[in-house]
C-alpha cells in the first residue's frame, strides 16, 4: 500500500484540490479536506477506474459515470502501479460474471418459490381478511361487467333460485343464481355470492340430485372464499399485496377489469376437494342425497366429447373425485325432497 500526492477534480476542472492518494489492491483512496478543513475520503474501486488522456510527467485517471471525476498524480511510479491494478480488474471479470449469474439464478429461484408457495399463502391470508361486505360489493361489480356477454334466461333463473332456496342451505353471502342461454357444459362462481349456470349444463342433467350437487359445490367455493383466493392468485402478486397493505380499492378495480377470467378459473385440487366435501356436508345436513355428485361427474364426463366443457376442463380427474365423495356418503341416503323434484321438473320442461 503506497501513498502519492495528487490532484482531484469533481464535475469541472475548476473544482480541483490537492489530495493524498493511497493505492490498495481493491481501490484508490483519495484523502481530501472539505471547505472547513475537515478530512473526507473518496473511494474509487478499480473496476470503475479508466485511464485518461496522456500527460507528460503525470498519470490521469477518471471514474466511470457521472458526474465527471478526475485524478492527476504527477509521479512516475504511480502510473505503472495503477496500470497493473487495472489489469487485474480485467482478469477478474469471469469471477464477476459468475457472481452475477449466480445471483441471478438465486433471484429467479426466489421468484419461482414466491409464485409456488408465497403468493398462494398471501392470497389466502388476504382473501380471509377481506370484509364480507366489500367482497359482496366487489363481486357485484365483477358480475355486472361479466354478465353483459350472455343472454339471461329469466324464467329458468327464477326456477333455479327457487330450487336453491328450497334446498334450505345457509350462507353468509347473498347467493344468487343466473341461468344464461349458452350451449356449453359450464357453471362458475363469482366472489360475493353470484353463481352463473349455462343452459347447456342444465339440459344435459338427468336428475335433480345433480343440480343440488352443482349448487352445493359452487356455493361452497363462494362460502369458503375459494373464488376470491384463486382469482387473486391467478392475477399475480398485485392483488394479494394490495390487500395486505389495505388497498382494497385497487384490488376491486383489478377484479372488475379481469372478470372474464371467472368463467374459466381453475382451482387447485385441494380447493376442489374441499368444495366437494363441504357441498356434500351441506346436502347431508338438509336431508338431500349426496349421490348427485357421482351423477353430475358422470354427466360431465359423458358430455366431454359431444360439447365444449369449460367446467370439465377446469375441474379435472372426475373419477378420483367421485371416489372420495362416494366414500363419505352414508347409506342408506334419504329420498330427494318432493319440493325439489317438482321444481326440477319445471326447470326441465322449460329447457325443452
Amino acid at each position: 500500500m503506497k501513498t502519492f500526492q495528487g490532484y482531484y477534480s469533481y464535475e469541472t476542472p475548476d473544482h480541483i484540490q490537492g489530495a493524498d492518494v493511497t493505492v490498495t489492491n481493491k481501490r484508490l483512496e483519495i484523502h481530501l479536506k472539505d471547505a472547513h478543513g475537515n478530512p473526507r475520503t473518496v473511494f474509487w474501486y478499480w473496476e470503475n477506474v479508466v485511464k485518461g488522456e496522456e500527460r507528460p510527467g503525470g498519470c490521469v485517471l477518471h471514474h466511470t459515470g457521472l458526474p465527471l471525476q478526475t485524478l492527476i498524480v504527477p509521479n512516475g511510479d504511480f502510473a505503472p502501479l495503477a496500470a497493473r491494478q487495472m489489469g487485474k480488474k480485467r482478469r477478474a471479470y469471469p469471477v464477476a460474471y459468475l457472481t452475477f449469474f449466480t445471483t441471478a439464478l438465486i433471484v429467479v429461484g426466489l421468484v419461482v418459490a414466491a409464485f409456488v408457495w408465497i403468493v398462494p399463502w398471501l392470497a389466502g391470508k388476504a382473501a380471509n381478511a377481506l370484509p364480507v361486505e366489500y367482497e359482496v360489493s366487489m363481486g357485484e361489480e365483477a358480475y355486472q361487467s361479466l354478465i353483459k356477454e350472455y343472454k339471461i334466461l329469466p324464467k329458468q333463473t327464477e326456477q333455479v333460485n327457487t330450487f336453491y332456496k328450497e334446498m334450505g342451505v345457509s350462507s353468509p353471502y347473498p347467493i344468487k343464481i343466473t341461468v344464461v342461454d349458452f350451449d356449453q357444459t359450464n357453471a362458475f362462481a363469482v366472489p360475493g355470492g353470484h353463481i352463473v349456470v349455462f343452459s347447456g349444463l342444465l339440459k344435459r342433467m338427468q336428475h335433480p340430485e345433480e343440480l343440488a350437487a352443482l349448487l352445493a359445490h359452487e356455493s361452497s367455493h363462494v362460502n369458503l372464499r375459494h373464488t376470491t383466493r384463486s382469482l387473486m392468485q391467478s392475477l399475480g402478486t398485485f392483488t394479494a399485496v394490495s390487500l395486505i397493505f389495505g388497498d382494497v380499492t385497487g384490488m376491486g378495480a383489478v377484479l372488475v377489469e379481469n372478470a372474464s377470467q371467472l368463467k374459466s378459473l381453475e382451482y387447485s385440487r385441494s380447493l376442489e376437494k374441499e368444495a366437494d366435501l363441504n357441498g356434500l356436508s351441506m346436502l347431508k345436513n338438509q336431508q338431500i342425497p349426496g349421490k348427485g355428485f357421482g351423477l353430475l361427474f358422470k354427466t360431465l364426463g359423458d358430455s366431454g366429447g359431444s360439447a365444449p366443457s369449460e367446467w370439465l376442463s377446469s375441474h379435472p380427474d372426475l373419477g378420483r373425485r367421485a371416489k372420495y365423495v362416494e366414500e363419505k356418503i352414508v347409506q342408506p341416503e334419504p329420498p330427494m325432497p318432493a319440493a325439489l323434484k317438482a321444481t326440477w321438473e319445471q326447470i326441465r320442461a322449460g329447457l325443452k
